[in-house]
């Protein structure tokens, strides 16, 4: 995404709450379109909901993983659901992580220690950056450098 706007300062930087409400909208239209195609194929057992699901309402790399994977041929409707839980259990660890790191600022600002006071301040906001952008801290490219 940095690597994105390097290139073209121009170009749109979406949060990541933004790009996952966009690929759920992107899912549900391609499952309602699934559902009004009735000749779509032979219907695909999903491996999750245990439904059967016209092929027109998976993506095809759900299509064609091996039956035997864990969680083979998920229809976009699982798909969507296992991303928003993965997406909630790691924005509820960075809460609890956030809430700790300013609790510990707290405590080293009222014991006069105000240099690492202002490092848990700054990995606060990191992390807080880090949870709406996607991007952490620190993880961009460096510019390019010519060896000598």
């Amino acid at each position: 995404m940095v690597r994105k706007w390097q290139a073209d300062a121009k170009a749109t930087i979406y949060c990541k709450d933004c790009v996952m409400q966009s690929f759920e909208e992107e899912m549900k239209s391609g499952t309602a379109a699934a559902e009004k195609d009735s000749d779509a194929g032979e219907p695909v057992v999903c491996s999750a909901c245990q439904r059967s699901v016209p092929r027109s309402g998976y993506s095809n790399s759900q299509l064609n993983t091996r039956v035997t994977d864990k969680n083979a041929q998920r229809c976009k409707e699982c798909v969507v659901a296992s991303l928003k839980d993965d997406r909630q259990t790691a924005v509820a660890g960075k809460q609890a992580k956030l809430k700790e790191l300013r609790s510990k600022a707290e405590e080293l600002d009222k014991a006069g220690n105000k240099l690492a006071a202002l490092k848990a301040y700054s990995e606060a906001a990191a992390l807080e950056a880090e949870m709406h952008s996607g991007v952490k801290a620190g993880s961009a490219r460096p510019p390019f450098r010519r060896r000598r």
